[in-house]
């Protein structure tokens, strides 16, 4: 029995940080590969499509994009609002920030997510579910935006 719980916790082990490795290292420059610093609207645009098509929204425009370099060293950041609609045309507002590694030369996704999402509203119930409810509802809700994540990289066009 408690070779097989150390097996557990061992396969365990191995998928949070293979999901780790691969959030942070494969679908974060996924498509941003290619585009400089000065094209950070293009970086920025492609990332919001990619986010888009990968949770069934149909890209509309961007709102309020802005970049802003570091001051210190020569990373910087490009944020902004994406319009979006549903399949049943309800319009969905999509946040996307990316940041320049400017020791590798690529532009990265740090937050990507619709904002006021209906998801959102299972945390904030009136009836205020459990601790062990809100803990397997915030797990629930990291693993559908790890298969959304991994959608995405299976749908990119010419990884």
């Amino acid at each position: 029995m408690k070779k097989i719980l150390l097996s557990l916790l061992a396969a365990l082990v191995i998928a949070i940080a293979g999901f780790a490795l691969w959030n942070n290292y494969v679908y974060t420059p996924l498509g941003l590969r290619g585009y400089a610093k000065s094209d950070y609207q293009a970086a920025w645009e492609t990332a919001a499509k990619g986010f888009c098509a990968s949770s069934d929204l149909t890209y509309e425009r961007s709102e309020a994009v802005t970049f802003r370099p570091f001051e210190t060293f020569d990373g910087a950041y490009v944020w902004g609002v994406a319009r979006a609609k549903t399949t049943d045309n309800r319009e969905r507002l999509v946040w996307i920030c990316l940041e320049w590694f400017s020791d590798y030369k690529v532009w990265r996704r740090s937050d990507v997510f619709v904002m006021a999402d209906d998801n959102d509203e299972i945390f904030f119930t009136t009836t205020f579910p459990r601790q062990s409810v809100r803990a397997f509802l915030a797990l629930s809700d990291i693993m559908r935006e790890n298969v959304r994540r991994v959608r995405e990289y299976l749908d990119w066009p010419g990884k």
